[in-house]
């Protein structure tokens, strides 16, 4: 293992993190914005949403500890980082359009498809995000370095 990072991975690593996070706080900022002014759903349904979302929040918080050490104990000829990285980028992209697509259901129909959506969402999007951040450690040996 080199004892420094290349400026080329840090400059790599960086863009990475800023296209995740823009994908991120898409959700964060349109989801609402698209159940309420572009399906738009009652209030009963917005209520509904608003406490599945909670509690999908509460379940990333419990299940990012087993994903970490999912990543951790994985071994194949990528790595450990790799496969979650891209793979759980490229289940992540396809949940992230799912959310956004108008399957004309309303109601109760419609908050089974939306947990399930968002429950693969939120999988996803820890399986790449946890393995992401579990990289740094990896590109240098040298703390003052990874502080970069």
């Amino acid at each position: 293992m080199k004892e420094y990072s290349a400026l080329r991975n840090r400059i790599g690593y960086g863009i990475g993190t800023i296209g995740r996070d823009m994908v991120a706080a898409m959700v964060s900022l349109y989801l609402m914005f698209y159940v309420t002014d572009v399906l738009r759903m009652s209030n009963e349904t917005l209520a509904s949403l608003t406490v599945i979302m909670v509690f999908m929040r509460i379940f990333d918080g419990i299940n990012d500890p087993f994903m970490g050490t999912l990543v951790d104990s994985t071994q194949t000829r990528w790595g450990k980082f790799k496969p979650w990285i891209f793979g759980g980028a490229i289940v992540w992209a396809i949940f992230h359009v799912l959310m956004f697509v108008d399957t004309g259901l309303s109601g109760v129909p419609y908050l089974i498809v939306f947990t399930l959506l968002y429950l693969g969402w939120e999988i996803s999007y820890t399986a790449n995000d946890i393995a992401y951040w579990s990289m740094i450690p990896s590109l240098s040996r040298d703390q003052k370095e990874r502080e970069k």
